[in-house]
């Protein structure tokens, strides 16, 4: 048995073949081809988490188990620790573990580049990232790989952290430039909340054109999306039932779930709607196992 670390990991994983394994993955679950029930949640002090998350297909199956800590910002550690697991669902032997923090980030990003390239019309040239913590750091590196747009802002909780943080990303060759909140909203295409807020991140009024992507907030008590964006746009959602349970953006909102899609049916045929695109992830098993696939080539 194999133990990836974080770099193994990752290079296991790159985007031209993650975002196309996810594809097939969505497709797969939509024809009932993958077995994964709703994740277990277990509260851990100071807000935290712990998760337990399974999917298997007919060749592999996985867990992946992870430790989510608020908390932990004022250790000056990760707030995300844990593993995947990943086994031949024939022989049930163990073939691997996978960092799970890494394959997390990388699906997570993966499942917005696949969401934004079914649901836009258009390449994002002008793309702005709320946040700068692992995900926003993720998705930058992401955009500027699969779009390379022309202009990527960084939001944070102040000018000084987006300032740090394009500092950061420059470092590794991803030119991000830092904005407050009104220059960065003015003119891009594509909007994504990669933040834990208790509170919405993004103003009520944004250009109708522009795509929102909230990725960020996973549980009932937290929203990134403000609900009268939520209420006036065409919602798009990458698990519908996680969403009911886990997505406080909409809960917040009221919206009707009926009228709500999957990605995964926006693969198959982009509805026409002249409506904003909202599109809302909270993850799931099944983008795991896509990640698996993709590491070992399955």
């Amino acid at each position: 048995m194999k133990t990836l670390d974080r770099e193994a990991t990752k290079a296991l994983l790159p985007y031209d073949r993650l975002v196309p394994a996810l594809r097939q993955m969505m497709l797969d679950r939509r024809q009932g081809l993958i077995h994964a029930p709703q994740r277990t949640v277990l509260p851990l002090p100071d807000e935290g988490a712990y998760l337990a998350m399974s999917a298997c297909d007919a060749q592999l199956a996985i867990t992946k188990l992870v430790a989510v800590t608020p908390a932990n910002r004022g250790r000056e550690l990760p707030t995300l620790h844990g593993t995947v697991i990943v086994t031949d669902a024939h022989t049930g032997r163990t073939l691997c573990t996978l960092d799970g923090p890494t394959l997390t980030a990388r699906r997570t990003a993966a499942v917005t580049l696949l969401g934004v390239g079914a649901l836009l019309a258009r390449t994002p040239r002008r793309v702005a990232l709320i946040g700068t913590g692992a995900q926003a750091h993720e998705h930058a590196a992401a955009v500027q790989q699969r779009w390379a747009p022309e202009t990527l802002w960084a939001v944070g909780r102040s000018l000084e952290r987006s300032r740090a943080f394009a500092q950061e990303l420059r470092g590794i060759g991803v030119d991000v430039q830092p904005a407050d909140r009104v220059d960065a909203l003015a003119a891009c295409d594509v909007v994504i909340c990669l933040t834990t807020s208790r509170e919405p991140v993004l103003p009520e009024h944004l250009a109708p054109e522009m795509l929102v992507a909230g990725v960020g907030a996973f549980t009932p008590a937290m929203a990134e999306i403000p609900p009268g964006i939520a209420r006036a746009a065409q919602v798009v959602v990458d698990d519908l039932p996680g969403a009911r349970e886990e997505a406080g953006d909409l809960q917040r909102a009221g919206i009707a779930w009926d009228s709500v899609l999957e990605l995964a049916d926006c693969l198959v045929q982009r509805p026409d709607t002249r409506r904003r695109w909202v599109l809302k992830t909270v993850g799931h098993a099944s983008w795991d196992l896509a990640a698996a696939r993709t590491a070992i080539g399955s």
